[in-house]
This record gives C-alpha cells, structure tokens and sequence, in this order.
C-alpha cells in the first residue's frame, strides 16, 4: 500500500508540568507534537535516536539534523566536563 505524503500539518506546543525538588517549585518541559501520520511517511527525514539541532530563524522554528561539526563538539564538552567533574562511581565503597 503507497503512502500518501504529508507536507504539512497542525499540531500543538505544550508544556507538561511536574513538581521539583524544591517545595513550590514546578519543572516545565515544554513539547512539540508530531502526530505519528507525519512521522509515519516515508518522507519523514528523521528516525528514532537521531541528534537534531534546533534554531529559530524570525518566526520560524527550524528543525534540522545535527551538522557533524556540532555533534563532535558536544563530544569534546562531554569529555571535558567528565575530566573536570568525574562522575561518583556507585561501586566505590564509601570509606
């Protein structure tokens, strides 16, 4: 069965609220929803795990695959924050 592609759709931005840590503090996460008949089409230019970057040009959002360069320096500052903030490791006993 062909697909039927969709160039365009109207969706929603949402922010879905929970409580922090912190008493009388709330965590915001706000969200785009991409309905599944557009991330379903063949012609849906991204699959599950992909990295993308996200810019806004005037009143656009553009929502694009991570160029390689960006994606190799977020691998340095990774590495960088390891070196300079180790992680506590759980299988160390505690002296």
């Amino acid at each position: 069965m062909a697909r039927k592609l969709v160039k365009k759709i109207v969706t929603k931005f949402a922010v879905a609220k929970k409580a922090a840590r912190m008493e009388g503090m709330a965590y915001r996460s706000p969200r785009i929803y991409l309905p599944t008949k557009l991330t379903d089409d063949s012609s849906f230019p991204f699959k599950e795990g992909d990295v993308i970057a996200v810019r806004i040009d005037g009143r656009k959002l553009i929502v694009q695959r991570a160029p390689r360069a960006i994606l190799a320096q977020e691998r340095i500052t990774a590495k960088l924050e390891e070196a300079i903030i180790p992680r506590s490791n759980p299988r160390q006993s505690k002296a």
